[in-house]
């Protein structure tokens, strides 16, 4: 039987886009290359959001034709982009770009000031001018322990640190901290202070970006562990069901015994721990050090696949583990068993995940020891629905993007209308002492 032209390309890089399905930042029309997020548009054009250069530069948002060159009808004014500033405040980062049911879309990141800092979100009409009625003139800026309209304190929360114990800079991924519903309603995840505690939540906002009261009757729910003791909490990532309800996942840390254990727990649309979720939470425990970074829903039938990085014997692999929607572990799955990847020999970590109908599985991660050194290269494979690799994709279930002189980290995937793969991410250049940023990137893969 001779197999299709069709299937020898699945996963491999798309000749029709930019330079043999690469498209390398910086380019002559942007000044920045930190390619932080994409999102695919009506029409298979792409949207690319980049940081720029300079003290208290912009985030550009660039709109890409389908061949990968810059889309001049956008932005206005002839250029292909849109400049988003934040008056005396500066971008660290864009975390998400999330598509809106009007055709525009939100921006979702971490902004800082002096010593201090918080999240923002930005929203865009279609033409990408931004949506006066949000926010103030489309910004919303939650400042780290300042109160909100509804009185709740807020701050930004990271285990991680950005360095380290070598110096060098760390990979951590991109977490999947917000959702939108479809109603149009926003969630975030946030750290709330009251008298004499601090928590993170979850808070919901109203489309216009007002503060949802009707969410736990504050616009805010604290995540609880339900009396698991624990030294510590993190939630790394969010998703939002078709009901409303909410998937909050992430990890906490244990000393006796020492652990840090995976786990995943859902909201009503109201706010309140669901408890026909299994009880309301399921945790996932192993030898290995556990790290959650993004979460992921089928439409179809409810699937919840988990993915992240688990740390076995100090080698990082790819985290994956898969749930029915009633919070039960999928035994088509692996046997109901979270699944440890190790794809290639100096390890991975997995930060993006899309179901597709046929029950696969598609997951972007970064390779190497967890920091930027020769090793970081950018994977992304494809897994049937029991797990194991699926070999139409690329020949072996999975595919890696390395250049030379480059190092490369991955910030964000999505998959377009036609089931193409987008990829993006930095290049970081070897430094003295350390690598440091030099260029971005965006591919794409065939289906």
């Amino acid at each position: 039987m001779v197999q299709s032209a069709r299937a020898v390309e699945t996963g491999t890089l798309d000749p029709t886009f930019a330079d043999g399905g690469v498209l390398r930042f910086p380019i002559p029309e942007i000044s920045g290359f930190n390619t932080e997020a994409v999102l695919p548009l009506p029409g298979n054009k792409l949207l690319v959001a980049i940081l720029l250069l300079g003290v208290d530069a912009p985030v550009a948002l660039a709109r890409l034709n389908e061949d990968g060159s810059l889309d001049l009808g956008f932005g206005g004014n002839g250029s292909g982009l849109v400049e988003i500033s934040l008056d005396d405040h500066y971008f660290d980062s864009v975390k998400e770009l999330r598509g809106l049911s009007d055709g525009g879309w939100l921006v979702f990141g971490q902004y800082r000031k002096g010593s201090w800092g918080g999240k923002y979100v930005v929203r865009h009409n279609r033409d990408g001018q931004p949506d006066m009625s949000f926010g103030e003139k489309g910004v919303l800026l939650i400042r780290d322990g300042r109160p909100r309209d509804a009185g709740i304190r807020t701050q930004a929360f990271d285990r991680d640190s950005e360095i380290s114990s070598t110096g060098a800079p760390r990979v951590t991924g991109s977490e999947s901290a917000c959702a939108v519903q479809q109603d149009g309603k926003i969630l975030l995840v946030s750290y709330v202070r009251g008298a004499g505690y601090s928590k993170q939540a979850v808070l919901r906002l109203n489309p216009d970006g007002t503060t949802d009261h009707t969410f736990n009757g504050t616009g805010f729910a604290p995540i609880e562990l339900g009396g698991i003791p624990h030294e510590w909490n993190v939630v790394e990532a969010i998703a939002v069901q078709a009901d409303g309800k909410v998937l909050v996942s992430g990890e906490f840390g244990q000393e006796n015994p020492d652990a840090r254990v995976a786990y995943v727990l859902r909201l009503d649309a109201s706010g309140q721990l669901d408890t026909s979720f299994n009880g309301g939470m399921v945790t996932v425990r192993s030898t290995a050090a556990l790290s959650v970074k993004g979460i992921s829903i089928r439409e179809a039938d409810g699937t919840i696949v988990v993915v992240g990085k688990a740390s076995v014997n100090s080698v990082p692999h790819g985290l994956m583990f898969v749930l029915t929607s009633g919070g039960f572990f999928d035994f088509n799955f692996n046997r109901g068993q979270p699944l440890f990847s190790l794809l290639v020999p100096q390890g991975l970590m997995w930060s993006r995940s899309s179901l597709r109908a046929d029950g696969s599985i598609l997951v972007a991660g970064s390779t190497g020891p967890g920091y930027v050194e020769e090793r970081l290269t950018a994977l992304t494979a494809l897994f049937r629905p029991d797990g194991s690799l699926d070999p139409s994709f690329n020949g072996s279930g999975f595919t890696v993007f390395d250049e030379e002189g480059r190092y490369e980290s991955v910030t964000d995937m999505k998959v377009m209308a036609d089931d193409r793969i987008v990829v993006c991410g930095f290049a970081w250049v070897d430094g003295d002492p350390w690598a440091y940023i030099g260029g971005g990137w965006v591919i794409r893969y065939l289906a």
